[in-house]
């Protein structure tokens, strides 16, 4: 299926969505999701079917055994504070049972068919092959996410099995996220929408600009891209080392934005706002302000599920207490922080993949970010000595391009097979530059033409002048919509001219697998 075969399938799912009586338009949507899952992995299905069963049961047994402890409270008005007191810490205890059970089948699955392969590799041993269900990770933490939040008491146990198995197979979602939440999410998805012409035009706005930034630059960039990382020692230098892990920076941030832009306008055509999920990290300040902009729902599934139930846990509680008079307030106050933001990207890292690559990937944005923490402090004293500095455009431009290189140069981490290679080629950056491969044919045996980089050139200058504006605070999709027919009608068939005549035909799922795909 080609990326415009999923742009066709669906518009071809909303048309038959809108053709339905109103109350079992979810139902089509469910329908179709399965559909779609069927014909991308089908051999994925009782995987999810799995996750979607246990996670249902799991949430309706532990809202039972709340309601049921509730109930007998309520019916014995004669119990002392004591007698409640144990009664309810008896269904606490049942409960957390029943949610650890349900996240150990599922993270359990998870792991088992996702690092199998990995810890094998470890120790030399042939890969078994097992099969990688589309979205594995994304309906897995969204699923778990809506279990903590039952077990929570933030949202209600949903009762209608099939209305839950539609919130964990919503079709475009599948494919890049965002991890949605519950209260976000589920309601749209059973609500009866009704045909916009306003919606369909702003959903066919972002499709265009999604395939335009995913054909055009990403898979354009991506045999380059692959050339440079897969070079034998001593085959590049260090010069254009450097310009193969720029062009993995825009390959992989217009796959990424792309993809969300793309499931976005989709989900945009049923009626269905998904969630922010990238928002121009390039622009960010700060290590800490990019990962608030990239995968941004992962980043908050992480934050709530993880860095916040560890930060504020008893442990660190002693240690801040235990710290503090040695090392000061602020300092104390921080390592929580430090700790928990080590931890967040060593998962972020294993969830990529538990290979060595990955995991010091995980560990150089997490010792950043403890580091970052523990010196916040000084950051605020210096920000209060010297305010002018601080606010000025220079710094600010100074502050984007220093997150620039320090996310740059954890990409050598990501996109290399082996942490040693990581090293390697950051190695050659320092001491092998060679700056004539630049200059000569040499680059185009990389896999790209002349032509190809002239495209490239013109497409990211244009990304970057829309982001630009957009940083800014201008809504480029609502000024067009503004104009007259003939105006939206000109940009409209501009933008299918130019992703038909410069995309990057084979791109799809088959052929150039969007990067986030098989997470």
């Amino acid at each position: 299926m080609t990326l415009f075969a999923l742009a066709g399938y669906g518009f071809a799912c909303a048309a038959l969505y809108y053709l339905v009586p109103m109350r079992v338009r979810w139902v089509v949507l469910l329908l179709v999701s399965y559909g779609f899952y069927a014909m991308r992995g089908p051999a994925g299905l009782p995987f999810m079917l799995m996750t979607t069963l246990t996670t249902w049961l799991g949430a309706l047994l532990i809202g039972r055994i709340g309601g049921k402890a509730g109930e007998r409270i309520k019916a014995n008005p004669a119990l002392t504070r004591e007698e409640k007191k144990t009664i309810r810490a008896g269904a606490k205890g049942r409960q957390r049972a029943v949610l650890l059970a349900v996240l150990l089948i599922n993270f359990g699955l998870l792991a088992l068919l996702k690092y199998t392969d990995d810890v094998r590799g470890w120790f030399g041993a042939s890969p078994l092959g097992l099969v990688l269900p589309l979205g594995i990770s994304f309906y897995t933490f969204q699923s778990m996410g809506y279990l903590l939040d039952v077990h929570g008491g933030k949202v209600k146990p949903e009762r209608n099995p099939l209305k839950f198995a539609l919130f964990v197979s919503f079709f475009p979602q599948l494919i890049q996220g965002p991890i949605a939440r519950y209260d976000q999410l589920a309601g749209q998805l059973t609500t009866p929408h009704k045909l916009s012409a306003s919606r369909m035009q702003r959903s066919v706005q972002l499709i265009l600009w999604g395939l335009f930034q995913k054909m055009v630059i990403a898979d354009r960039a991506l045999p380059f891209v692959n050339s440079v990382f897969s070079a034998q020692a001593g085959e590049i230098g260090g010069a254009v080392t450097v310009l193969g892990v720029l062009m993995y920076s825009l390959q992989q941030y217009c796959d990424f934005a792309g993809g969300i832009d793309l499931v976005s306008g989709i989900a945009l055509q049923f009626g269905i706002e998904l969630a922010p999920n990238f928002k121009r990290p390039y622009f960010a300040v700060s290590l800490a302000d990019f990962w608030r902009r990239w995968h941004i729902s992962l980043g908050a599934w992480m934050r709530d599920y993880v860095f916040y139930p560890f930060a504020l846990s008893k442990p660190m509680a002693r240690l801040t207490k235990a710290v503090k008079p040695k090392l000061g307030n602020d300092f104390a106050r921080a390592i929580p922080a430090a700790l928990g933001n080590v931890l967040v990207f060593l998962l972020v890292g294993i969830w990529h993949g538990a290979t060595s690559n990955y995991i010091v990937w995980g560990l150089y944005n997490g010792v950043i970010l403890a580091f970052s923490a523990l010196m916040e402090p000084v950051h605020k004293r210096m920000n209060a000595r010297l305010p002018k500095l601080t606010a000025s455009r220079g710094f600010h431009v100074f502050r984007v391009l220093r997150t620039f290189l320090i996310v740059n140069i954890g990409w050598f981490f990501d996109r290399c097979a082996h942490a040693g290679d990581a090293v390697r080629m950051m190695g050659t950056v320092l001491t092998d530059w060679r700056a004539e491969q630049l200059a000569g044919e040499f680059l185009f045996t990389l896999g790209v033409t002349q032509l190809d980089f002239i495209v490239l050139a013109l497409a990211a200058a244009l990304l970057f002048g829309v982001s630009f504006m957009r940083e800014r605070g201008a809504d480029i999709g609502v000024w067009l919509t503004r104009r007259c027919l003939p105006v939206r009608w000109a940009v409209l068939l501009a933008g299918v001219a130019v992703v038909a005549l410069m995309g990057v035909w084979g791109s799809g799922f088959d052929e150039a697998t969007f990067i986030y795909y098989q997470f």
